[in-house]
């Protein structure tokens, strides 16, 4: 007996109804509750018909672009139209919901969910994606190492009565890295999924700049009010990555569209780091072109500005001289130099960071190989101001995250938890020096710069515990690998971990072409 044949237009009839009446019900909660079935439609849609490419690109561009809200953004003063995103993305579930056990944030499933689909994907042997490069053998140990410190640092500080409770957002975000460098491992074919990485980046980058530019410009000057920043302290990272795009795109491969474009990306950008005002920014981006500057082979162009460079530095000496002391916005810039001497204190006196680094370093004194382990605070050997009205738990977050690695985890879980780093530099400047394709060591030099970046963010801006921060460098260590093996810097591995080998072997890197892309240069040429 067959059921009576129901029309069409019912099926869709019901379900626009259900769509409405779970609207009306989400908006109850929060008004992004209010996306979620049309979201969860769409989910299914990607998990039956959409490269993880994609939605990972999304993800991406809502990290770095929607206001973060753990940074206070805009100094707490005004939220922005990307506000409800950003408490969607970064506040606990809990919030949100009211449901008490999703203690952890909306970008966490994100992670987990698009890493687990490309998995599933890749064992059920789906075509929806392509075979992606393998990554070097070194790496994975090193990525997966860091996440074993972590944890070992998490049981000995809890073993040793630490706070189990502060001690999960020690290290939350930094733990969060090793699954995202899978995320990005599966989304990314290879170095020719770069440029779409780099353009989203940059985008999110100028979502930013023209929030701070309004912040700064329009509600600063309605409130008559003096703020220290006008986005997020991490912001800079991206700030910094869009700079680095721009100047190294033209410096690999000179040519007039990569000024035009560059000079449009430095003016937009640049405009919002400036209201935004962090001086790690500065420091940041002029590392990044110095470390830039010493990887790059002897070009005309680095020969000529280092036969340049003795005869402007006797003007540069008379001009910091003669600024040093001087409140004129014309020597704004040596202001910005002797404040990172000086420190906000003045000259020969302590501020708050300087205080809470030497806390820090006598922290570390006590236990110097293990460290204390998480769920521990700091030591106040020299009593800092006390913002426990703003931040009850200052004591668990050194605006110094480096020093917190060496306080809490030792000499072993600070290299432990850093080791990656160290290798991610080593393997992409050795793919840098064997590529022969301008975009792919523009990548190359950005991600050594990404590398500086985030270190500079750590050691000053609590950057470990920063999702802008982890997705970028997470973005820079996956980059780095399928470089390493693309260009021939590490042999083709045969490890399955994260992904098999393509089918075909790399050609070596003289061989290899791209579509629109210059022929290769010759050796000696490159050798300089």
């Amino acid at each position: 007996m067959y059921a009576p044949h129901r029309p069409p237009y019912l099926r869709y009839t019901a379900l626009l109804a259900f769509l409405v009446l779970a609207t009306v019900g989400g908006a109850l909660l929060h008004p992004v509750v209010a996306l979620a079935p049309v979201l969860g439609l769409g989910v299914v849609w990607v998990i039956l018909k959409v490269p993880v490419k994609y939605p990972v690109v999304v993800v991406t561009w809502l990290v770095l672009a929607v206001d973060y809200v753990p940074e206070r953004p805009q100094a707490g003063l005004w939220p922005s139209p990307l506000y409800p995103l950003g408490e969607l993305m970064f506040a606990q579930l809990s919030y949100i919901t009211k449901i008490g056990a999703l203690r952890f944030p909306l970008v966490d499933v994100l992670i987990l969910g698009l890493m687990g689909l490309a998995m599933y994907r890749r064992v059920k042997g789906s075509s929806i994606d392509p075979e992606p490069l393998p990554m070097p053998r070194p790496l994975l140990f090193a990525v997966a190492l860091s996440l074993i410190a972590i944890l070992w640092m998490e049981v000995r500080g809890i073993a040793r009565g630490g706070d189990i409770k502060n001690s999960l957002w020690q290290w939350h975000q930094a733990a969060m890295m090793p699954f995202i460098v899978a995320m990005y491992h599966y989304a990314m074919r290879g170095p020719e999924d770069w440029p779409l990485f780099a353009k989203t980046i940059i985008l999110a980058g100028l979502t930013k700049s023209a929030v701070s530019t309004y912040f700064a410009m329009v509600v600063v000057h309605e409130l008559g009010v003096e703020v220290e920043y006008t986005t997020s302290h991490s912001d800079s990272m991206t700030f910094v990555f869009a700079l680095l795009v721009a100047v190294l795109r033209f410096v690999e491969k000179p040519k007039s569209a990569h000024v035009l474009r560059g000079l449009s990306i430095i003016a937009l950008i640049g405009i919002g780091m400036i209201f935004n005002d962090r001086r790690l920014a500065y420091v940041s981006f002029a590392g990044c072109l110095l470390a830039a500057f010493l990887i790059n082979p002897w070009t005309p162009l680095k020969k000529f500005l280092v036969r340049l460079t003795p005869f402007f530095v006797p003007f540069i000496v008379v001009y910091i001289a003669a600024g040093w002391n001087s409140g004129s916005s014309v020597f704004a810039p040596v202001q910005t130099i002797r404040s990172l001497i000086d420190g906000q204190g003045g000259e020969g006196n302590l501020d708050y960071r300087d205080i809470e680094n030497l806390d820090m370093i006598a922290t570390w004194a006590q236990f110097p190989i293990l460290g204390t382990g998480y769920g521990h605070e700091f030591l106040e050997p020299i009593p800092l101001p006390d913002i426990a009205f703003v931040f009850p738990q200052y004591r668990f977050h050194p605006h110094n995250s480096l020093l917190g690695l060496f306080a809490f985890g030792g000499m072993l879980g600070y290299t432990g938890v850093w080791l990656y780093l160290a290798v991610t530099v080593y393997l992409v400047v050795r793919a840098y020096h064997r590529s022969n394709v301008s975009e792919h060591r523009a990548a190359a030099l950005i991600i050594v710069g990404l590398v500086a970046t985030y270190i500079n963010q750590v050691f000053g801006d609590m950057g470990i515990i920063s999702y802008i921060c982890t997705f970028q460098i997470s973005l820079a260590v996956a980059m780095t690998g399928k470089l390493a093996v693309h260009t021939g810097a590490w042999p083709m591995p045969r490890s399955r971990l994260l992904g098999a080998a393509p089918t075909a072997p790399v050609p070596p890197p003289g061989a290899i072409t791209y579509p629109n892309e210059e022929a290769p240069e010759p050796t000696a040429a490159r050798k300089g």
